[in-house]
This record gives C-alpha cells, structure tokens and sequence, in this order.
C-alpha cells in the first residue's frame, strides 16, 4: 500500500511531467555521438551536456566530481573490454553523491549519455537533436537509448526532494560516455571505488526489469589464397603452382561459424532462461584487388554473444575453424588467421535479489506487472555487477526504436518510468 509522502511523489511526477520532457530534449539537443574506433570527440556538445546535469545536480545538493578518463591508466583484464589507445578525452564523467540520514540502503543510479551515430539522415522524418513532439511521443537520437533513462532518474530524485523527504539511504548518479563502444565510462567510476547496496541503471526495457545480459567477443579471420590471372584456362593443381581463390575458401569458414552457431542452439551448456544461446556470425568480409585476379586474401570479421555461463567462446571458435580448415588441402598446409579484437564478459544477478523484489512490488504499486528479462546485447551493468560486485537492474522505455531512425520514447511511459524509479528508490533506500 502507498503512503501518504508516497502518493505525493507519485502526484508531483504527473504535476512536473512537462519539466521532465523539457529536460529530455534538453539532453537531446545534446550531439554526443560515441566517437568510432580510432577517432576521439569533437565540439563542446559532450563537456556542455555534463555541465548541465553537473548543475542540476548541484542545484539538489549533491557533492560531485567531474573528469575525463585517461584509458591507458584503467585496469585491465580478461573481459573488462578496456581499450589502452583509446582517446576518452573532452568526454567527462559526472558522479554526484547525495548522503542520506545513515540508517537506510544505498543505491547507485547510473546512466550513459553517448548515443549511437544518426545513420542516413533521410530516413529520418524528425531531427534527430531537436527533441520533437508529436503523437505523445519525443523523438530523437538517444531519446530511449539512453538519455530517456538520466532524465527520468534525475527527475525522480529531483521530484522526492520536492516531495520533502530526506532518505535514509545515500544516492550516488552517474552520467558516463562509451556504453555504445567499450563500457569504460563505467567501469572507471568503479575503479575509483564508487559502491552501493544496489544499482538501477534506466536501459530501455519496456518497463520490465533486466537481470541478464550476453557477453560478446570479437575478431578477424583472414583466409589465404594465391593470385593468379583469372581469365586463363584451368589451373594447375596448387601443390605445383596453381592460383587458389581466397574467396571461394573462405566460404567453408563461414559454414564453419553457421555450423558451430546451430550446434550452441541445442547444446545445454549454452542456454539460459532469459536469453539466446551463444552465436557466431560474419560482420564485415573484404576480398579481392582486381576484377581479373585470383583474391589471395579475405578477412571477415565476426561478432560473438555469449551467455554468462561462457567464458570466453575464442578458443572453440578457433578449434572449429581449424577442425575444418584442415579438411581442405590448402587450408591444412596454409592454414587461416584468427585474431581476437577483444571481449566483454556478459552479467546476471539472481533472481532473489532484493533490489528485484522492491522493484518489482514499487512497479505493483502502480498497476504495472513486469517480468524479468534479459538482454542480448550488454549494457554498462556488466562492470557494476561483474567488476563492484553491486546486484543492477534496469528498468526503463520501450526498446523497439533504439539505433534506429526515428528514434522515440513515449511519453506515457517516460512517466510510467519516473514513477518506477521513483518509488523504487524510495523502498529501497527508506526515507522520513
């Protein structure tokens, strides 16, 4: 049953929820595309974004830090997904620490503020940076992925505050960049030590609450041939001379990452009951110089989910394309490469959590049923849960337009989500 300060919560969410999408599109405004591999951030829109949730959150109260990571001083370690060369700078983080009365749980509320690139423009029919409104909806790059998420858990704060209640239990936010590439963002508030009894992380997710996500690892296959003039005749056998197209090759190798796929479908080591089982797939292949020569090289590059319960699926991908490679009579005696571009460990928590218990009778509270679910992508959980140790949940919009163009997030549900973080904190961290 709701309390009376609950209910007042509750009712100042509905009463503020025009400042709640004005802070959306505020953030939306924002161009904070994760740079690609090998380029860095450029313009002020990622340092302009961070200062102005830096001040809104000082404006609450909170004591805060702000920095830039240096990746080259990170930990690193099998299935963290650091990147050493990678240039994080003119990309800060905020985190902001809000202490509570001392006798109640602490929470971290985290979220990431870099967005995927826009794509074709003209597949877009709202401006992917103005935050435009229409049929209840605020569309916009990063709209639920995830800048919907920050401002409905800085709202929920904010709207406690209002409320006048003081929590029992401390309340730590982080803004970070580099979900949508490496996770580092986060995994350096960890390293700096940043704890909690729990955390919520606002991903997308339809206002059911994720508890699991896949891992994923990465890699490059380079497949070998021998050139040769591709409009003469017959060629000899390789073994004396003749030309061996790279091309045709390396189709076995793709058969061979379609054969191990559909063996992870049915094996029991690789199924779990929220997500897919393991995969392997061809990405990005390149073969080829000359319309008129034999390719004498492929690479193709391949991506790899993996439930929690792999390590690291590498070394069986290598073993299966070596087992087939030495079918093939070149191959064997001129065997393919295969090279690890990194992983990501994947995460879960159990089921009997109590952070997943309070969410889910807050989410009652409102008439709102969720389910547990998984995610086959990874979020920034990973690193709360895997590296700090920290039970996380995500609980936020519908995922459905992520990455896409036209991008929305539903405002009913912005609201639906506010409401759900909001009682959430509440239950969870305790409060007079």
């Amino acid at each position: 049953m709701l309390s009376e300060k609950e209910r007042k919560v509750l009712q100042l969410i509905d009463e503020n929820k025009e400042k709640l999408i004005e802070y959306l599109r505020k953030l939306i405004s924002f161009k904070t595309v994760t740079p690609a591999s090998g380029g860095k951030a450029e313009g002020d829109d990622y340092k302009k974004l961070q200062e102005f949730v830096y001040k809104t959150l000082e404006e609450m109260g909170f004591t805060l830090d702000m920095w830039e990571i240096d990746s080259s001083t990170l930990e690193n370690f099998p299935g963290s997904g650091v990147e050493p060369e990678r240039d994080l700078s003119n990309m800060p983080v905020v985190v902001g620490e809000l202490k509570g009365q001392g006798k109640g749980k602490s929470l971290i509320l985290n979220g990431h503020y870099d967005v995927v690139p826009v794509g074709v423009i003209e597949n877009w029919s709202h401006d992917p940076f103005k935050g435009e409104i229409e049929d209840n909806k605020i569309f916009g790059r990063g709209a639920c992925d995830m800048k919907g998420g920050i401002a409905t858990m800085i709202e929920a704060v904010k709207l406690i505050q209002k409320a006048g209640i003081k929590l029992d239990g401390d309340i730590t936010v982080q803004t970070v960049p580099e979900e949508e590439m490496s996770c580092m963002g986060t995994l350096a508030c960890c390293q700096k030590g940043y704890k909690a009894d729990a955390a919520i992380i606002p991903e997308p997710t339809d206002l059911d609450v994720l508890i699991a996500m896949r891992g994923n690892a990465g890699g490059k296959l380079t497949v070998f041939g021998r050139a040769g003039h591709a409009d003469e005749g017959v060629q000899p056998h390789w073994s004396v001379g003749g030309a061996v197209n790279a091309i045709s090759k390396s189709v076995k190798m793709i058969q061979a990452f379609e054969e191990l796929t559909e063996e992870w479908r049915t094996r029991p080591d690789k199924q779990h009951k929220l997500l897919n089982p393991d995969m392997v797939m061809p990405t990005v292949i390149r073969g080829g110089e000359w319309a008129v020569t034999y390719p004498e090289k492929v690479e193709i590059a391949f991506n790899a989910p993996f439930i929690p319960g792999t390590v690291n699926p590498g070394k069986e991908i290598e073993e299966k394309i070596m087992s087939v490679a030495a079918t093939d009579s070149w191959m064997k005696e001129h065997p393919p490469k295969i090279e690890s571009s990194g992983w990501m460990y994947g995460a879960e928590i159990d089921e009997n959590e109590p952070i997943i218990k309070a969410a889910i009778e807050a989410s009652r509270e409102l008439g709102i049923e969720p389910k547990l679910t998984g995610m086959d992508s990874l979020t920034d959980a990973i690193h709360l849960i895997n590296y700090s140790k920290i039970p996380t949940i995500s609980i936020g919009v519908d995922i459905s337009t992520a990455h896409k163009a036209d991008e929305f997030a539903d405002i009913g549900q912005l609201i639906k989500a506010t409401k759900m973080i909001a009682l959430t904190i509440l239950r969870w961290c305790g409060y007079s």
